[in-house]
């Protein structure tokens, strides 16, 4: 390229969709075509609330913010918005080259040779952009190089699809699989994008009494066997944090390896945490992370500190010195991390405080007008879920894991519900137990008589029950609560936001009543009460302040 040749990025950064809606009027199109790509170019400067000029006309810039547009939350439907995508790339297409679509232009003869042998729609789908971009460049079967692909790859971000990555991805899968069905297929072995973590060794690459030595350790975390220490946890950890544990383990023991050492040396947990070696390893995972300590890091530190303390027994002095390491490590824990202040944020905003409060009542309307009665069902069931979590704010795995036998209690004759949990289900250990709201109790009682029984056999009692009849995964619910609240509110909110979201506004209402929200949420002290939301509530202190002094200047 030519010193004064500018790139395809440099021309897009220099361009706004004014210029895309002014080559509009030069371009040869039908009226109705030109008329339907500026009505999309406006409606995404409506959605993004920006004028025309001050929106890039860079596909890759673009194409990230409308990936964060919820379209419900704009009056918009779904596949509205699709013709919207679709109308401002092809706008865009006019200013710059695009990539092609699977059907903007046709294949060359000899792939479509090939395309007619995959027989496997799945095949067809996933190869079709990329034969399509080689067959408008004049590349065929034969000169597809890994350069090819990289080219492919460049050519994607340049679009307005939401996730070019993964469209890559499933292109290099459906290139392999090609190649495994088809004779002819180019033999080009192309490398994916590195997905996984490729540094942490196998248990086989070490001595097997470190796996055995670890084995014993997870047991008693895991507190299968009673009989067999002194000492036990308060509770067996859960099977999540044991899968945890045993990575950190092999991946501090990898550390060392990469770092030099013998992995033939490292025989047993109390190789793992002589100061030198946890020093060593976290040293690794330091450099990786430009010498910032992150919340793993330190979690990795804590778990090494309790094997050492715990397992190995380590001297006074010895675990003094790991309780520094850790301490140094540890992040600042006081108070509501940066992204979820940011989050509640958008509830200063009474329209969107309202539409989260709303969203109950009007995912049950839906469900009960939906023509599929099993999806009518499950938009039933996240309607029950955001509105005991916006009345009863208990956390992700308990909500997942309500009975109805067990957690539903009817204190009296009347139709009355409590939420009861009993200590030993709580994270804290403290019971929690809500009294419901009519209006609550009306809306889980319409989901029990009309839209339950499409979900779940009559022999499950799970009030969430998954597709087997038993409570729905905690992690698959949150984020099924979290992408319907998204596309329905367009507010980002994931299902533990809820405690905070019932903090902040009984807070903006009632500024300094930490002790309802301590009771509310389980909390054992007010003093983690207060380290999570003073200062939450100073906006809504300042506009109470505000219109004190505004008062007295009209008197």
């Amino acid at each position: 390229m030519s010193p004064e040749t500018p790139s395809r990025t440099a021309v897009a950064a220099d361009l706004s969709l004014a210029d895309v809606l002014a080559a509009l009027q030069d371009a040869t199109l039908p009226a109705r075509r030109r008329q339907e790509m500026r009505s999309a170019l406006r409606t995404i400067a409506r959605v993004l609330d920006k004028p025309l000029e001050r929106i890039p006309a860079n596909p890759r810039l673009l194409a990230a913010r409308l990936c964060e547009v919820a379209p419900s939350a704009c009056g918009i439907s779904r596949v509205r918005w699709n013709n919207i995508r679709s109308l401002a790339c092809a706008a865009l297409g006019l200013v710059q080259p695009m990539s092609p679509g699977r059907q903007r232009n046709a294949l060359s003869p000899a792939w479509s040779r090939l395309f007619e042998q995959l027989g496997s729609p799945d095949l067809m789908t996933s190869l079709s952009r990329f034969l399509r971009f080689c067959s408008a460049r004049g590349i065929d079967p034969d000169n597809v190089y890994s350069e090819t692909f990289n080219q492919f790859r460049l050519f994607l971000a340049d679009t307005l699809l939401k996730k070019p990555g993964q469209v890559y991805a499933r292109t290099v899968r459906a290139w392999r699989a090609a190649q495994a069905a088809i004779e002819d297929w180019p033999r080009l072995t192309v490398q994916g994008p590195e997905r996984h973590n490729k540094w942490t060794l196998g248990w086989e690459r070490f001595s097997p009494s470190l796996r055995q030595d670890f084995n014993v350790w997870r047991e008693r975390l895991a507190g299968r066997e009673l009989l067999a220490f002194e000492e036990m946890p308060i509770r067996p950890v859960k099977p999540g944090t044991l899968a945890r544990r045993e990575w950190q383990v092999r991946a501090v023991a990898s550390a060392l390896v990469h770092r030099g050492r013998d992995p033939a040396t490292i025989c047993s947990l109390r190789d793992l945490v002589e100061i030198d070696a946890i020093k060593q390893g976290l040293r690794y995972f330091l450099d990786r992370h430009s010498n910032r300590p992150t919340t793993a890091i330190a979690d990795m530190a804590a778990a090494l500190k309790a094997i050492a303390q715990h397992h190995v027994h380590v001297d006074a002095a010895h675990l003094d010195q790991l309780r520094a390491i850790v301490r140094r490590l540890a992040p600042d824990r006081r108070g509501l991390t940066q992204a979820n202040r940011a989050r509640l944020r958008q509830l200063d905003d009474q329209h969107n405080a309202l539409s989260l409060l709303n969203l109950p009542a009007a995912l049950m309307g839906a469900g009960a007008r939906h023509s599929n009665r099993r999806r009518g069902a499950v938009q039933a069931q996240l309607a029950v879920a955001i509105e005991i979590l916006l009345m009863a704010p208990i956390r992700i795995g308990n909500l997942a894991r309500l009975d109805l036998e067990r957690h539903l209690v009817r204190p009296g004759r009347g139709n009355g519900f409590h939420i009861v949990i009993e200590p030993e289900e709580v994270k804290n250990r403290e019971p929690l137990e809500y009294p419901l709201p009519a209006e609550t109790v009306q809306l889980i009682e319409r989901y029990l008589r009309n839209h339950r029984p499409y979900l779940a056999p009559l022999s499950s009692t799970a009030l969430f029950p998954g597709r087997g009849g038993g409570p729905k995964h905690p992690q698959a619910f949150g984020l099924q609560i979290s992408q319907t609240v998204r596309h329905h509110t367009g507010l980002r909110v994931h299902a533990h936001l809820f405690r905070h979201i019932a903090g902040k506004l009984f807070l903006d209402a009632n500024p300094g009543a930490y002790e309802v929200i301590r009771r509310v949420l389980g909390h054992r002290s007010i003093d983690t009460t207060t380290s999570y939301y003073t200062g939450l509530e100073t906006a809504a202190a300042v506009r109470h302040f505000d219109n004190t002094i505004l008062k007295l200047r009209d008197r």
